[in-house]
């Protein structure tokens, strides 16, 4: 049962589409979003690091940057693709990419090619304003929505998309997914979204759960991946990075929402997360482009 709830729990929202191509070479470095990428090389090659992983670049395959993965760049001159980005939540708030095991480089089909070019066709004009990503994530143009021209343009795009990404998941763990299912995990992380603004603790989890703390931290760490304490922290630094990318607000402000708080603390750590400090990591969107 649970791929139905969790297929149906899932929302996408498309962002830009368009197809680019680099005469000269270019490379960006540490770049952290709050948005989902996809691209489809068509012609040359570069390079792609997520994390601590190495990718290579190259005509013939798919590629999906998960958001918040702090990622380098590199195009080499002549290298062509495809671009999608876009917005993957789910209705209680988590992180899909907690649930899954998912491919960042998968070899293209003919459907694909097929599919990314539908999607140019019935969205023209959707590509960013500006191509570097250090430019484009911290502007206005983040939180602009697409105008669709009919619901059947709208479904269409979506089911697009859906089915694009659905290509990246790997078979599920089948362990872990059931045990998400027996154990009710989902809303201990309801609860931590609901309550990053707060103190949360392990006795608070673990009591939800019903369980000891030690078991629920053995229980939470195999079937996220992370400690709970680790995955408390990697939510409030997106919390963060969303409203330091998309809102006004003073870094006071959001350190009230993320209850970092200090300043030092909140500075240090997000800084080791994302290797921006706050100020830098916003800077941009003070002069738009």
């Amino acid at each position: 049962m649970y791929p139905v709830e969790i297929g149906q729990s899932i929302s996408i929202e498309l962002k830009n589409i368009a197809q680019l191509g680099f005469p000269q070479s270019e490379s960006w470095s540490n770049i952290n979003s709050p948005f989902s990428r996809m691209y489809l090389v068509t012609e040359g090659e570069g390079q792609l690091a997520i994390g601590n992983e190495t990718i290579k670049l190259e005509a013939g395959y798919l590629y999906l940057i998960p958001s918040f993965a702090t990622c380098n760049y590199q195009f080499n001159e002549g290298l062509s693709h495809i671009y999608i980005h876009f917005d993957l939540t789910t209705n209680n708030g988590i992180n899909i990419y907690h649930l899954f095991s998912i491919c960042n480089k998968i070899a293209v089909n003919n459907l694909d090619v097929l599919l990314f070019n539908r999607l140019l066709m019935i969205l023209p004009k959707m590509e960013l304003p500006h191509h570097d990503p250090k430019v484009y994530q911290t502007k206005p143009w983040i939180t602009k929505k697409i105008e669709y021209q009919s619901v059947g343009q709208y479904l269409e795009a979506l089911g697009i998309i859906r089915q694009l990404f659905s290509r990246f998941i790997n078979s599920e763990h089948e362990g872990n997914m059931s045990s998400f299912m027996i154990y009710k995990i989902q809303p201990i992380l309801v609860y931590i979204q609901n309550n990053l603004n707060s103190d949360i603790t392990i006795d608070e989890l673990s009591a939800l759960a019903f369980f000891s703390k030690d078991h629920f931290t053995r229980v939470f760490k195999s079937i996220i991946g992370m400690a709970p304490c680790e995955f408390i922290i990697r939510k409030r630094i997106e919390k963060a990075q969303f409203l330091l990318l998309t809102t006004d607000l003073t870094q006071s402000q959001i350190i009230e929402k993320t209850n970092f708080k200090s300043v030092s603390y909140f500075c240090r750590i997000f800084k080791k997360y994302t290797n921006y400090t706050p100020v830098e990591y916003r800077k941009q969107r003070i002069n738009p482009v």
